[in-house]
């Protein structure tokens, strides 16, 4: 009995030793959608991890309650992904506010693990234009057309837009513009046909568009008039 004393004795040492809990997998952020917003809006963003929620089931109330509660990090936004969509969604909406730039996407859950998606979300300036009054002008003769941008960081856009000449309220004409410089779009047209309304439109790549008013283009044979003659 002795000589298995030490051998009983080991096995209760190893029995007592507390085995180290397996770390949890890592997981990744699949994608987020939509990838952009402007800088004053309110975006709704859905976040597809690879990995599924753990749930607590509560059979008495017959609720659940997820136990790793992700949250979703662009910039300096803290997001709560505070709606599970199911298929490993994850919902949740970016406050306005956002500097215009392109951010990682980071996503963390309750239990420490984290996920970064490089370069995911762009934040976009928020733009609207006006046309300078553009008078009546002649057939075949060049004229400048003004357009400025409007709102936050407007005085730093050097985008372009499209350029889209109206008659009787039909486009004829779209060209790419050039630059805007300083917030600030001076372009030069030409319109080589007849007629007595007229307009210039714009539309950048977001979607924001502007009008002019309505102006005369007269042949070259005829002075140009205003309206009330």
């Amino acid at each position: 009995m002795k000589k298995l004393l030490p051998m009983l004795l080991l096995a209760v040492v190893c029995a007592c030793e507390a085995v180290p809990p397996e770390p949890p997998p890592s997981f990744s952020i699949l994608s987020i959608s939509p990838t952009e917003q402007n800088a004053l809006e309110a975006k709704e963003v859905t976040v597809e991890l690879d990995v599924e929620p753990r749930f607590l089931v509560d059979f008495n109330t017959r609720s659940a309650q997820m136990i790793e509660k992700p949250e979703l990090r662009i910039g300096p936004w803290t997001v709560p992904l505070v709606r599970y969509l199911g298929n490993r969604q994850f919902q949740g909406t970016v406050p306005p506010g956002l500097d215009v730039d392109t951010y990682d996407v980071q996503v963390s859950l309750g239990d420490g693990r984290e996920a970064t998606l490089p370069q995911a979300y762009t934040v976009t300036p928020y733009l609207s234009y006006w046309i300078e009054s553009i008078g009546d002008q002649l057939q075949d003769k060049p004229f400048t057309v003004t357009i400025h941008a409007g709102g936050p960081n407007a005085e730093h856009f050097a985008g372009t837009v499209t350029i889209i000449i109206y008659q009787d309220g039909s486009p004829t004409t779209s060209i790419q513009s050039n630059p805007f410089s300083e917030g600030v779009l001076r372009q030069e047209i030409t319109i080589d046909v007849v007629g007595n309304t007229f307009n210039v439109g714009m539309m950048d790549d977001k979607g924001s568009s502007a009008s002019s008013n309505s102006f005369r283009v007269l042949s070259k044979k005829l002075k140009i008039e205003s309206h009330e003659h």
